[in-house]
């Protein structure tokens, strides 16, 4: 076990680098006027310095002139992975300004905001496509590239925002200029809306958990421990009462954290827990292991809000409700994904074995749990070092 347990380490420090999760969400305001097509655009410091490559932190923080370069030459980048077509015409567009973040956060929360502005010869077309591949060229770690997701305002010039949709590297967008229109060329009645808002939040919220590795480690130390099915159901309900409640306090501006104490906290759980699989194992079968679940559900809930709490500010009432729900309902999705064939294969080797634990495969698993655990709050504690 100390063999793996030091191989596992020195892979996840090397890891260090990156973030927990590959998925980062940012907003776009889409604006459309007589002759210009108006976007606003998040980019957060995660994206300049993938992109750009200038590193973040205090092991090779740029200095202020090199940033400073970094963040005006990204307005080419955007224009280059952003795709405005009518029919087989692309627009050309052009950066008019960048605004500095209100304030430093974390880096993938933190945004730079670019004002890019695309004329048209004459009146703009009836409808255009939107698409994006912004990142895919960088990897986040092998065989995972980044990935970027934007939530969409459209709006007509002069006007409060109509309408709202999600844009995905898999999932280009039609508008009209009207603005009006949703994913896929569907048009905008409010029952497509509707159905357009739920089927895109649903997928978001899937992948969110499927590339969110730090939730992924402490819903795996939870199910590592137990040793029946019904055991599964108990902890797993406690951990998404308590994550469900918190993501929709946040996302309705009612309890939020700052993210230097959300993002450690979720790390040490993962840490903890894993622990606890080791030292401890008779207290997964507790009441203290399902209030752990609920305690440390609510601060991953936190965790989940994320970037999102940023990209759907400006949402109309109905369609946060909708994003909400369906984001909700993807997150657990994605976690029963890992659930089940983590509790399926255990069951099996609990059978293989004669045995009511699978103490190897507990003590080794959660081994490498503890190791991602203490990875993760390293790069938390790092990267709050260098923001503050």
């Amino acid at each position: 076990m100390y063999r793996l347990s030091k191989i596992c380490l020195v892979l996840l420090l090397g890891l260090l680098p990156a973030w927990a999760h590959p998925l980062l969400q940012d907003a776009m305001l889409v604006e459309s006027g007589p002759a210009q097509l108006r976007l606003t655009v998040n980019v957060s410091l995660v994206e300049i310095s993938v992109a750009e490559g200038v590193p973040l932190g205090p092991f090779g923080a740029a200095d202020s002139g090199t940033w400073d370069t970094a963040v005006q030459k990204h307005g080419d980048y955007l224009l280059k992975h952003l795709g405005i077509t009518s029919g087989t015409n692309r627009l050309t567009g052009h950066v008019t300004g960048v605004a500095p973040p209100a304030e430093f956060d974390q880096a993938e929360n933190t945004f730079y905001q670019y004002e890019l502005i695309y004329p048209a010869s004459g009146s703009l077309p009836a409808s255009l496509d939107l698409s994006q591949d912004m990142l895919r060229e960088w990897p986040y770690a092998p065989g995972t590239p980044w990935d970027v997701c934007y939530v969409l305002h459209l709006k007509k010039a002069g006007s409060d925002p109509v309408t709202s949709c999600l844009l995905t590297r898999r999932q280009p967008v039609t508008i009209s200029t009207g603005i009006g229109m949703l994913a896929g060329g569907e048009t905008s009645g409010n029952k497509t809306a509707a159905c357009a808002t739920f089927c895109a939040y649903l997928w978001h919220g899937i992948w969110h958990i499927l590339t969110g590795y730090d939730h992924l480690l402490f819903v795996a130390a939870l199910v590592l421990a137990v040793n029946s099915f019904w055991e599964v159901v108990k902890v797993i309900a406690a951990f998404t009462c308590a994550h469900t409640l918190t993501l929709s306090l946040s996302v309705f501006d009612i309890f939020r954290l700052p993210s230097g104490i959300v993002e450690p906290v979720i790390s040490l759980s993962i840490l903890l827990v894993a622990l606890e699989n080791i030292l401890w194992p008779e207290r997964a079968h507790s009441r203290a292991r399902l209030a752990i679940a609920f305690g440390f559900g609510l601060i991953h809930g936190l965790g989940f809000a994320g970037g999102l709490l940023d990209a759907m500010q400006g949402l109309p009432p109905v369609s946060l409700w909708i994003a909400l729900g369906a984001f909700s309902l993807g997150v657990e999705i994605g976690h029963q994904v890992v659930v089940l064939p983590l509790f399926g294969l255990l069951e099996l080797n609990r059978r293989r074995s004669e045995s009511s634990l699978p103490a190897p495969a507990l003590r080794y698993g959660s081994a490498v749990i503890a190791c991602g655990g203490a990875g993760y709050l390293v790069v938390a504690l790092r990267e709050q070092w260098f923001l503050h």
